[in-house]
């Protein structure tokens, strides 16, 4: 007979409260107790009204995705993996917060030439290179060449605006998110997600604490805001390319001569 404080006896107490598991469920659990112990745990922690519903589900993969639907509506959304059902074990979910990350990496700011929108590649070319390659700054040149005229390209200051400089010229003005977005480029937000891409993370995910998820739920929505100015200042550029490039560069030329 299982000893009554033991984890055994727990997991059979838990199985009878539940129903019958299933097959795979049952295989998982005793392959996994202390993995699945720890789900249950994050269960409880943070959405503790929806316990039955997510521990009675058929598999562990569709239970971690409803937990991951659940939770995302509540905090934040984390990697889609989950939510689709493709995790394999327990140990994917609480071995750390499965992070979704948007921070520009190196290769990502090289491919702004490349794969970007016309609004995107126009607003990167007036800022700063933060990796000061010369040759994706000519590449992003030619890219922005088929936008807008080269004659007004060539009176960009000589290596953009520096993110302080932006800031300066363009905060509390229409422009705003053009300074959001030199801060996206440069990992330099103050945004956890915004700041950090995949390879910076590596394999250090953050732990399931109250405190960690409560400050990536704020996180994410500011992350969020910031997306939505940067995003819809770019479409309003992809609308008219050469007028509204013209209208923002005489902006910051007014604003850089007046002091």
């Amino acid at each position: 007979m299982p000893d009554k404080h033991g984890p055994l006896f727990a997991l059979a107490q838990r199985m009878r409260s539940l129903g019958p598991p299933s097959l795979s469920v049952l295989i998982a659990r005793l392959g996994e107790m202390e993995e699945y112990e720890d789900f249950i745990d994050l269960v409880r922690e943070f959405l503790p009204e929806r316990e039955e519903e997510i521990l009675n589900q058929p598999t562990p993969a569709i239970q971690m995705a409803a937990f991951a639907s659940y939770f995302e509506d509540r905090y934040f959304p984390i990697d889609d993996t989950f939510k689709l059902g493709d995790a394999e074990s327990y140990y994917d979910l609480v071995r750390g917060i499965p992070v979704i990350l948007t921070g520009l990496s190196f290769d990502d700011y090289h491919e702004i030439s490349t794969y970007f929108s016309p609004g995107f590649q126009l607003m990167t070319y007036l800022l700063e290179d933060p990796y000061e390659d010369e040759d994706a700054r000519i590449a992003l040149a030619e890219a922005c060449g088929e936008h807008v005229s080269v004659d007004l390209l060539q009176r960009v200051p000589e290596g953009g605006l520096s993110p302080s400089e932006a800031h300066h010229l363009l905060n509390d003005t229409p422009y705003k998110a053009l300074a959001l977005w030199g801060d996206i480029v440069g990992l330099n937000t103050g945004n956890f997600f915004l700041d950090t891409d995949y390879e910076m993370l590596g394999y250090d995910l953050p732990g399931w604490t109250k405190e960690v998820v409560e400050e990536f739920t704020q996180q994410w929505l500011q992350a969020d805001l910031i997306n939505q100015q940067v995003c819809a200042l770019a479409e309003w550029l992809d609308g008219d390319p050469t007028t509204r490039f013209g209208e923002i560069f005489n902006f910051i030329t007014e604003r850089r001569e007046s002091g």
